[in-house]
């Protein structure tokens, strides 16, 4: 792997820990040829390498052959162990957000609210302090429509009960037959769009984000100023690179579970 800095660096370690990414699904016996060409030392260097790994304990030894043992799951313990879910996200919608420049943001449900969870803005996009804990009605946002959208059909119905649609636009929806309508679309598109509902001039496209069972974990977002984008151009252009962002951090998450 190559160096990405000036400072203190210690070759073995990085050769070692090269040895064990040799390693995987369609690569779980392999001989002292075999990683000495993968991490690109002569053969004396890799029979070292390996014997210092089986030493440990994180290597075995079937005959002329090696294989990661139970212990390297050791290694990434201290990741899982540590991490939380908008860990997960963030970096992906980091990411997004450098390759667009446009605002993206992750958002969960909690009762009939949307929670902030992630995110990066671009550009000051909304008059609300986003921040870690914001709240949103979900009826006024896309990102609450997607979360909606996945309930099930009673629970959908009960929410539509008891909430108060309240404008905070001229475009938020508020009229309950229109939301089940909404709700209903999104669930059988797999996206919402919000078009100044939340805010005036601005426009907001949302996906789900599932974990390994099919379960809607969370919603991302996309966020533009309505004067740059249509709502035509902000499917056609940026849905499919949203929706690889999803499923990115689907496979991270799939990882983690």
């Amino acid at each position: 792997m190559p160096r990405t800095g000036d400072g203190p660096y210690v070759q073995s370690l990085d050769r070692g820990l090269a040895v064990l990414r040799c390693f995987g699904e369609d690569r779980t016996r392999l001989s002292i040829s075999d990683v000495a060409r993968e991490v690109g030392v002569d053969r004396a260097v890799a029979r070292r390498l390996l014997h210092t790994l089986a030493e440990l304990g994180y290597i075995g030894v079937d005959g002329s052959n090696f294989f990661v043992r139970p212990r390297v799951l050791e290694l990434a313990q201290a990741y899982l162990g540590a991490v939380e879910f908008p860990d997960v996200i963030q970096p992906h919608l980091a990411q997004l957000t450098s390759e667009i420049h446009e605002t993206a943001m992750a958002f969960v449900l909690d009762g009939d609210e949307i929670v902030y969870i992630a995110g990066v803005q671009a550009r000051r996009l909304v008059s609300v302090n986003v921040r870690a804990g914001l709240r949103i009605p979900a009826y006024q946002s896309p990102l609450g429509h997607v979360l909606l959208a996945a309930q099930p059909a009673d629970a959908r119905e009960a929410y539509l009960e008891r909430v108060a649609l309240t404008p905070v636009t001229r475009y938020t929806i508020t009229e309950k037959p229109a939301l089940r309508d909404r709700l209903a679309k999104v669930a059988d598109q797999g996206y919402a769009l919000g078009d100044e509902e939340l805010e005036m001039g601005l426009r907001t496209i949302a996906v789900p984000v599932h974990d390994r069972n099919g379960t809607i974990l969370a919603a991302i977002s996309i966020g533009v100023l309505a004067a740059a984008y249509s709502a035509r151009t902000l499917v056609k252009d940026l849905l499919p690179r949203l929706r690889q962002t999803a499923g990115q951090i689907e496979s991270d998450l799939a990882v983690l579970n």
